[in-house]
């Protein structure tokens, strides 16, 4: 059976990622084979394969002759990060602004609500996920393929860099009603006014950034 390898890597991708997310595992923290084996039961052999998977998708940080462990992220890594996205988002969004269908619009506002429902319950991490689901689905909107593409594989980073800090509830909220400002720029079919929200959103984190720099 040929699926059954591959669903014990996912498994065990899975099984690290969460435990990196949830703090379990710690950045800078030494990993090894045989330790997340045994932490996870898991073989040898599903454990290598995502540790391989787990360093490419930058979660992982494998040094030649010293061994591997949790990626270390700084705030510099982070604003560097967020000024590369936001240029994507802003031509995502106008292309969207552009090219919107009646469903795209639906989407967008399914979106919304999951995010506005999880904020209200008090769920962090689900509005989190919510965040970067709206972002991947105005990439997936704009109807450009490589963008949407490229963009994909940024926000495999975006985990990384934002459920380190899951509970702040106004940076949830706030960041909500801007993603509202560009749904309805691209309800109203205005591709200037979309990227100029779009731009404000990216700025109000980028400006966050640099005062948990200064503060750091």
């Amino acid at each position: 059976n040929m699926s059954n390898p591959t669903t014990k890597e996912e498994a065990a991708y899975q099984a690290i990622r969460s435990a990196i997310i949830d703090g379990e595992l710690k950045p800078g923290q030494s990993v090894t084979i045989r330790d997340l084996a045994s932490r996870f039961d898991l073989g040898r052999t599903p454990i290598t394969d995502a540790m391989k998977h787990l360093a490419l998708d930058g979660w992982l940080e494998t040094t030649t002759g010293v061994g591997t462990r949790v990626a270390n992220l700084n705030l510099a890594d982070r604003f560097s990060y967020m000024q590369v996205r936001g240029a994507i988002e802003a031509l995502a969004v106008r292309l969207c602004a552009e090219n919107v269908t009646q469903e795209d619009l639906l989407a967008l506002d399914h979106c919304l609500a999951v995010a506005k429902l999880a904020i209200d319950s008090g769920n962090l991490v689900r509005a989190i996920e919510a965040d970067i689901d709206f972002h991947r689905l105005c990439a997936k909107c704009s109807k450009n393929r490589f963008l949407y593409q490229f963009y994909d594989r940024l926000l495999t980073q975006d985990e990384l860099v934002f459920f380190r800090n899951v509970s702040d509830a106004d940076i949830r909220i706030q960041s909500h009603e801007q993603h509202a400002a560009i749904v309805e720029a691209i309800r109203s079919g205005d591709p200037q006014r979309a990227e100029e929200a779009s731009r404000y959103h990216t700025q109000t984190i980028l400006d966050r950034l640099r005062s948990e720099e200064n503060h750091s």
